[in-house]
Order: C-alpha cells, then sequence, then structure tokens
C-alpha cells in the first residue's frame, strides 16, 4: 500500500508540471483558433486537479482513527491548499487578459492575432503564484526583444508572442530558484 501511495504522490506531483510545460509549448507552436481551447483545457485541468487532491485528501483522513476528527475542516483545508491556488490562477490569467485586450484596444500595432489569448493561455500554464515572476519577465522580455529588434534589425514594431513564451519558459523552469533567491517573494507562495 505505501508504494502505492508513493507512485500516486509522483504521478499527483509530476503531473500537472508535465501538463503545463506541454501547454506552453504547444501554446507557442499552437494555431491561433486553438490558443481558445487550449486556455478552456488548462482551467479544466486546474479545477480538476484541485478536486482530485481534495477528494484524496478526504480520502487519506478516512482511513485513520487520529486524522478522522480532522473530516470536520476538509473544506477549509482544501480551500486553502488546493481550491485558491487554482481559483487565483483562473483570476489572474483573466486579469491579464483583460489587460492585454485593453492594451491591444490602445495599441494594436504591438499584437498580432491571437497574442492576447497566448497571453491568457500562457498566464494559465504558470498560474499562482509563479505568476508575479512570469508578469515582470514578459515586460521585460518585450523590452529585450524589442530593443534587439529595433538595434540589430532595424524594425521598429516588435509583438508579445515571442517574448511571453521566453518569459513563460523562464518562469517555468526557475521559478523555484527564483522564489529561493528572494525570501520576500516566499510570503506569497
Amino acid at each position: 500500500m505505501d508504494s502505492i501511495i508513493s507512485l500516486l504522490n509522483l504521478v499527483l506531483e509530476w503531473f500537472p508540471r508535465v501538463f503545463f510545460g506541454a501547454t506552453i509549448i504547444f501554446a507557442a507552436a499552437a494555431p491561433v483558433h486553438y490558443l481558445k481551447k487550449l486556455a478552456w483545457w488548462a482551467i479544466g485541468f486546474k479545477i480538476f486537479y484541485a478536486a482530485i487532491l481534495s477528494l484524496g485528501q478526504y480520502y487519506v483522513w478516512t482511513l485513520d482513527s487520529f486524522t478522522k476528527p480532522f473530516l470536520n475542516y476538509i473544506f477549509s483545508y482544501s480551500w486553502s491548499r488546493f481550491w485558491m491556488e487554482a481559483m487565483l490562477s483562473i483570476a489572474l490569467a483573466f486579469l491579464f487578459w483583460f489587460f492585454l485586450k485593453a492594451l491591444q484596444k490602445k495599441e494594436e500595432r504591438f499584437f498580432e492575432s491571437g497574442e492576447t489569448e497566448l497571453g491568457l493561455v500562457l498566464a494559465l500554464a504558470i498560474g499562482w503564484p509563479d505568476f508575479v515572476i512570469f508578469l515582470p519577465f514578459a515586460f521585460l522580455a518585450v523590452a529585450l526583444f524589442s530593443l534587439f529588434r529595433h538595434s540589430f534589425l532595424k524594425e521598429v514594431y516588435t509583438t508579445i508572442r515571442w517574448p511571453f513564451v521566453a518569459a513563460a519558459v523562464l518562469t517555468f523552469l526557475f521559478s523555484g530558484k527564483i522564489f529561493a533567491i528572494l525570501p520576500f517573494l516566499s510570503a506569497i507562495k
């Protein structure tokens, strides 16, 4: 039984990383019309994953007489441990999307078709609390890409697709190290 629980813990720990890593890669290469579907898949996964973790926690607490009294707190525990992160991730991703849509209305020349949806998908894939790292990376990447394109390629405008993808990849790979280096960020984690 212990080996099954260990395997299940490993799957539950790595499955979201694999899913959202693949989401970032697919979003970078996907045609525009797939991005909204990909966003819905990411939202569905976040909700499904929070539900699985909640049910798993409930099941584990029912197994032992010591932990059975904790069942009175399963809703608040599940909310604070599993659901809040999922809901914050979804809410922040949509706020980011609304911001990008407003920016696109004001300065459409900086956006190609589907780039606001790409921002939504990437924000969903990064999730909370890593979004606080992704956001500055994204705008820094846009500035650096723009500087490079202007200086070396003599192009005036830079769209957000590749800078956002680069920021998402960097955040995905290094957010744990960044949180460790910057202890003031640990308060949100």
